[in-house]
């Protein structure tokens, strides 16, 4: 199964980054004298956010946000495929297409899809 990972831009990071060291210089000198434990708290979810972005900015692989499973699009294509494949079939079955054009039908669906 093949996942694709989906991470922020370095522009992105780059500003999580400075909002995050804004954030702890602010935890540092105001939040954490005046609120105590909650603080700390604010700082050490600051600290996080820092680091993350600081990762995804210096990095080339990042953390990412989510991933997107590809063979689940690709599964689908193929049963769009397969539908199409069948309803052809049918279509000669039943005597609605001659077989030439049935053929050139097959040829079509095959080299879109394929």
């Amino acid at each position: 199964m093949r996942k694709i990972r989906v991470k922020p831009s370095k522009g992105q990071s780059f500003f999580g980054l400075m909002v995050g060291i804004i954030f702890i210089v602010l935890g540092f000198t105001i939040v954490i004298p005046q609120a105590g434990l909650f603080g700390l708290l604010w700082t050490g979810i600051a600290l996080m956010i820092t680091i993350i972005n600081g990762y995804n900015v210096f990095s080339d692989r990042g953390i990412s946000n989510y991933e997107v499973n590809v063979e689940e699009y690709m599964t689908r294509e193929k049963e769009d495929f397969e539908v199409k494949r069948r309803k052809l079939n049918k279509l000669k079955n039943d005597g609605v297409i001659t077989d030439s054009e049935f053929q050139k039908q097959k040829e079509k669906i095959f080299n879109r899809d394929m």
